[in-house]
């Protein structure tokens, strides 16, 4: 009975307007907004509220819309935050808004749960979303009895918080949601992170030039990895469960130093960083051509996992 309560008290939370007779009409109908640059399908026509929201350094201000639907429950903050300065990087910025979510929009359902469930609820990181039609992540969410999914994005100063919750292993209309959300032609986007030490080489087709970068194919000996010290698992990382792999794309020069790292794969909540980190203590000896040490292009993956 308490998980009952627990459940229906986020069905409150996130619907407190709805109604019977409007779940009994399954149409689903298309919500846009001009001024906010977006539209998305939602059953029902959806409340509309003024949201302010400040964590950490957010302090956001826009609207909530929220509908509900045979017991699943569909929202979309649709917010801009006045603090958002163009030195944010994006994927520093996506860590603050999950931490957000977590610590803000899902705090008041978390305290409405018993001890021991809440406990037990959490927030995981599920993966990077194409970039089209903005840089964003996907999570998944326990909170008791009730599961759900949250997508967002970022677009400079204005962000998108998609949320879909449902009892635990009841079907939920999630696909529709989310594949339905859009932005306008002329949204302002973010710029790319930029992550790493340098630019790219420029390569050199002479195989005399021993100034240039070869791979590892050109050389007569290859590096030679004397000591790669592991990278440090972050907190935050860890917090919402990230696994995988970082996957870096390095030079090692002629004087056996790591530089030049380029993200080929990232991971989020400061794992890239860890994974730099790792890289520039890496002891090499660097490689040979026709007996010069000469710089060499090499690839690194770290691997994060929860044990």
């Amino acid at each position: 009975m308490r998980y009952l309560t627990a459940t229906v008290a986020l069905v409150c939370l996130f619907s407190p307007a709805f109604s019977k007779s409007a779940a009994q009409n399954n149409a689903w109908i298309e919500v846009s907004s001009s001024a906010e640059f977006f539209r998305v399908s939602m059953p029902n026509q959806p409340t509309e509220k003024e949201q302010a929201r400040h964590f950490g350094e957010i302090d956001a201000k826009g609207k909530l819309y929220e509908s509900e639907f045979e017991g699943a429950s569909y929202a979309i903050w649709s917010l801009a935050d006045s603090k958002y300065r163009s030195t944010h990087d994006v994927d520093g910025y996506l860590d603050a808004w999950a931490d957000l979510i977590w610590g803000d929009l899902l705090k008041s359902a978390r305290d409405q749960l018993p001890e021991d469930a809440r406990a037990r609820a959490g927030m995981t990181y599920v993966k990077e979303l194409p970039p089209t039609p903005l840089p964003g992540r996907e999570y998944t969410f326990t909170l008791g009895a009730t599961t759900g999914t949250t997508h967002f994005y970022i677009a400079r100063s204005r962000i998108y918080v998609l949320m879909a919750l449902h009892q635990a292993g009841r079907v939920a209309a999630e696909e529709k949601f989310f594949s339905s959300f859009s932005v306008s032609a002329n949204m302002p986007m973010p710029s790319e992170p930029k992550i790493g030490d340098g630019h790219a080489l420029a390569m050199n087709s002479d195989p005399k030039d021993y100034n240039q970068v070869f791979t590892g194919r050109e050389v007569t000996q290859k590096v030679r990895v004397l000591e790669k010290p592991e990278p440090t698992y972050t907190e935050s990382a860890r917090r919402y469960g990230v696994e995988g792999t970082v996957v870096l794309r390095a030079v090692v020069s002629k004087e056996g130093e790591v530089t030049n790292i380029h993200v080929v794969r990232k991971l989020p909540h400061g794992l890239v960083q860890q994974a730099i980190n790792a890289a520039r203590g890496i002891r090499i000896t660097p490689a040979m051509k026709d007996g010069q040490p000469v710089s060499m292009w090499i690839e690194l993956q770290y691997n994060f996992n929860l044990y």
